[in-house]
């Protein structure tokens, strides 16, 4: 067979300034090479293919898009859908970048550094922190888009993101990158030296890198500078109902009521007019600094002809990261009653204050996060040509957080405490006669929370997260002699794993004391283990024959036994069958499983405030005698509360020690086809579905809500989760269970459980094409992704929700998120002489919302293109210039009425608009 063809169109993919297709040359050398290719752990030559998809990007990839992290390079692949944490999520994410392959959630995608684990992100188990990867270190990235548990183990339901490093780089580079935004801000910068050097017995590589992002604010865009809400035909400008002045609610009327500045009047809370407009004081772009050193090295230790050589490897890796997010100032969530007898109080009734403490500036959340990783072990070749190796594996992460502005609830409430709480008796001294209180404060008017009063009642939160893995692998690649009933002789693996993880937070003191709002004092952890065999089969069957010019078979297996969850049995097989020269199909059927994670199984109930769609925001408009109707009527819902329009229920997530593994089904189909009456084109379409049953999640504050206000008098199960604001230490409503005060749900249970079912489905396009065009060569490379189904039903009894070409709330992360139908990411490049030019087009298809309200009025996003250029000049031999704009046209993200912040979906969108970048690279 004449492979020279398929390994020139491979290659050809490979060198492509873009997504590759899915199949992956397997060395950049042109001397014949046998490597590990990711979904395997038996070595492969360059001219072969994987029968397993796979996507491949090189290094030069990376540099011209311009990203100095990987987080925005990795999340503009196809098939990655859903909600990812990366910059432009400032509410609830610690600095993480993570990947969702499927959109099935970062920890069913596994992200290994040269083939072994990353230290998960604290407790979220399974999680890895792309940010913690230096992008100067990447030679490639093979991303295996089908299920691999029978060869890695858990998490890698969704497929495997494989970051192979420059470990054979030799001589000195120093790369510096800047970017900033055309309204000046956002500014980025990359830094970094790599050094390597070989000798006869051995090779050596250093690496150090720096990064910074700068933040952007949300008031410095015209899409994000005040939250939106809907009135009618009407968008307006409006704003949270925790308010300055404060917005206050009569114990009895329950009215929503406000002391208006300018007249002093006490006048209907009217949110657009008097909401608090938090996006002013939210970054739209976090900003973070980076600082990784990275090594490699190995090193010839004995070679015994007659048994075996030993050769010594070891890999370190440092990252330290600090980064912020900012936040609008704390507000009195915790909803403090004011009495009668209080001076302030603007009406002869017991109130409960909503005040946001502007004063104070905001919510600062910091991260100084330092990461460790070592890895030492052994390999070599025995006289048989069977090689071995074994390590050890060592990660740490440890994150010292710090959250600055945060009320201290019993503090506050003695600011307003005028009567004795324990005999309602008028006290002589305000403050509950607390020695240390600065004075009686009065929320009902701007300014007033002096500097004695927030150095009184305002508290710093700095908790501590840690955790740790422990790694030891031995692995054996062989073959059976001269067994073969094709060409080549029969292969196989087999290799052991003991694995440890553990994790554990440390929390502050003062909320240990239960003196933070809406913060956990609990500390808490868990740790687990599991020994793993595996072994894997590759069996050539046929090639060259007159109709089958190649058939192999693939097969693995792996056991694992968990001291949490008990023992398990996987299973994959692989066909690869090629009729003739330039046709390939290909197909792999794996079974799968997740252990459930430590945050999974030992986080203790914690509160966390979810958006989510009220049913009875309006609900007099909605038709006479429906379900909804009669629901809100009987729970004493106003209509027209402001607060409904985008609200906010306070709930609480918790682990579950009962709970047991994921398990999953993955099946791939697909055709390769290279032509060979046209040289360097390629094609392929693979077809992928995955199920997973007894997935762990939560409900999601949405379907609960939902399914509750749309069943006959309260009667679905749904009903029974949402337990009310007491549970959550909220004031609670005078008509309804589930309400507090002010209208808003609150008091949801969203433990962890095995409930609920994934399934999707769809097809990964690819082509390539290089030609010589004039004097010089161009290249096209394109892949794209249609997601036929994204199936999930949060438990038997309910309803199946497909969000393929939708936008709703993720059900993995909860946060509200498009997963469009298509997907699309377009390369093409020209390079004559000294220079070489490339653009690459970015699609994001049409979405609507999962579940429209009535008067909702966006509930549909067009496509979303992207534009990106990029240019190179290399005359110098040791020199390269390079530059380019990312979102050249300046697209700005889509309204929608369903948003989680920002008035878009910014974990689908660009948010930042067009950038500018350049790089210099010194080689010597």
């Amino acid at each position: 067979m004449d492979r020279s063809r398929l390994s020139r169109a491979i290659k050809g993919a490979i060198a492509a300034t873009a997504v590759s297709t899915s199949f992956a040359t397997l060395s950049f050398a042109q001397e014949v090479e046998e490597i590990v290719v990711t979904g395997t752990r038996i070595q492969r030559a360059t001219d072969a293919t994987s029968a397993t998809p796979i996507s491949v990007f090189d290094a030069a990839q990376l540099e011209n898009s311009g990203q100095t992290t990987l987080e925005d390079f990795v999340q503009d692949i196809p098939s990655m859908t859903g909600g990812q944490l990366g910059s432009s999520v400032n509410n609830g994410n610690p600095g993480l970048a993570t990947a969702s392959l499927r959109g099935l959630g970062s920890s069913r995608t596994l992200i290994l550094l040269n083939g072994r684990r990353l230290v998960s992100a604290g407790t979220t188990t399974g999680t890895v922190d792309l940010n913690i990867i230096p992008t100067t270190i990447v030679e490639r990235m093979e991303i295996l888009k089908s299920g691999a548990s029978s060869i890695y183990g858990s998490d890698a339901i969704a497929g495997v993101i494989n970051i192979i490093s420059k470990q054979n780089f030799e001589g000195a580079e120093i790369t510096a990158n800047y970017g900033i935004t055309n309204e000046s801000d956002g500014e980025e910068y990359l830094a970094a030296m790599t050094f390597g050097a070989s000798s006869e017995s051995g090779h050596v590589m250093l690496n150090w890198e720096y990064s910074r992002r700068d933040d952007i604010s949300q008031g410095d865009r015209k899409f994000s500078d005040c939250p939106l809400f809907e009135s009618g035909d009407r968008v307006l400008c409006g704003g949270s109902g925790t308010s300055s002045p404060a917005r206050f609610t009569t114990a009895v009327t329950e009215r929503s009521l406000i002391v208006d500045p300018a007249s002093g009047q006490v006048v209907d809370f009217d949110t657009a007019l008097y909401g608090f407009n938090y996006a002013e004081v939210s970054y739209l772009i976090t900003p973070q600094e980076v600082v990784t050193f990275y090594g490699y090295g190995e090193h010839d230790l004995w070679n015994w002809e007659d048994f075996t050589s030993v050769q010594g490897f070891s890999e370190i890796l440092f990252a330290n990261r600090q980064s912020d997010q900012l936040l609008a100032p704390e507000g009195t969530f915790f909803g403090p009653s004011v009495s009668t007898d209080n001076p302030f109080n603007p009406v002869d009734e017991l109130v409960f204050v909503a005040r946001r403490l502007t004063e104070t500036g905001g919510r600062g959340f910091t991260q100084d996060l330092n990461t460790w990783r070592g890895v030492f072990g052994f390999k070599g070749e025995f006289a048989n040509e069977w090689t071995w190796d074994m390590s050890y594996n060592y990660a740490r992460w440890v994150d010292a957080q710090i959250d600055t502005g945060r009320a201290n609830q019993p503090r506050f409430e003695t600011l307003l405490a005028s009567v004795d709480p324990t005999t309602g008796e008028l006290l002589q001294t305000p403050c509950a006669d607390d020695p240390d209180c600065p004075g009686l404060w009065n929320p009902f008017v701007e300014n007033s929370l002096t500097p004695e009063m927030q150095n009184y009642a305002l508290v710093t939160n700095s908790p501590v997260e840690r955790s740790r893995l422990l790694s030891f692998q031995a692995n054996v690649v062989g073959d059976f002699c001269d067994f073969a009933i094709g060409a080549e002789p029969w292969q196989w693996a087999l290799g052991y794993e003991h694995r440890s993880e553990k994790a554990e937070v440390v929390a502050d003191g003062a909320a240990s004391l239960g003196q933070i709002y809406f913060v956990s004092g609990e500390d808490w952890g868990g740790s687990y283990t599991v020994d793993e065999g595996y072994g894997e089969l590759v069996a050539p069957l046929m090639e060259g024959q007159p109709w089958a010019d190649l058939l192999s078979a693939e097969l693995s297996f792996r056991y694992s036994d968990y001291n949490t969850v008990g023992d398990d049995t996987v299973w994959g097989v692989v066909l690869d069958y090629a009729p003739i020269e330039q046709v390939r199909f290909r197909g792999t059927y794996s079974e799968g499983f997740r252990a459930p994670g430590i945050d999974d199984l030992f986080l203790p109930g914690t509160q966390s405030a979810e958006t989510y769609s009220d049913p009875c925001y309006q609900w007099d408009q909605l038709p006479s005698g429906s379900t909804v109707r009669a629901n809100c009527q009987a729970d004493g819902v106003n209509p027209n509360n402001g607060l409904l329009a985008s609200p906010q229920a306070t709930g609480l997530l918790g682990g579950n020690e009962d709970l047991k593994s994921e398990e999953s089904e993955n099946w791939t189909l697909g055709i390769v086809w290279t032509p060979t009456f046209i040289e360097d084109l390629s094609f392929t379409v693979d077809y992928f579905n995955i199920t997973i049953d007894d997935a762990i999640g939560t409900f999601t504050t949405n379907t609960l809500v939902s399914n509750c206000y749309n069943s006959v008098n309260f009667s679905s199960p749904a009903c029974d989760f949402i337990t009310g604001a007491g549970t959550v230490g909220l004031p609670a409503s005078s008509t309804s269970p589930r309400r507090q005060v002010n209208g808003t749900i609150a008091g949801q249970l969203l433990n962890a459980q095995n409930i609920a079912t994934f399934e999707t489905d769809g097809v990964d396009l690819g082509a390539s094409y290089s030609m010589e065009l004039g004097p010089g060569t161009v290249t096209f490379d394109g892949t794209a992704t249609y997601l036929h189904e994204w199936k999930y039903q949060a438990s038997e009894d309910e309803p199946v929700i497909d969000l393929a070409g939708h936008f709703g709330a993720d059900p993995v992360t909860t946060r509200i998120a498009a997963f469009p139908h298509w997907k699309f990411y377009l390369t093409g490049g020209y390079e004559y002489d000294c220079w070489s030019a490339q653009t690459t087009v970015r699609m994001v298809g049409e979405v609507d919302d999962i579940d429209p309200g009535d008067t909702d009025l966006a509930t549909h996003v067009d496509n979303t293109w992207y534009q990106d250029i990029n240019f190179n000049y290399f005359r110098w031999e040791d020199v390269t210039l390079s530059g380019g704009i990312r979102n050249m046209w300046n697209q700005q993200p889509p309204y929608v009425t369903n948003y989680d912040d920002m008035n878009t979906l910014p974990l689908n969108y660009d948010t930042v608009g067009r950038f500018f970048y350049g790089r210099v690279t010194f080689k010597f």
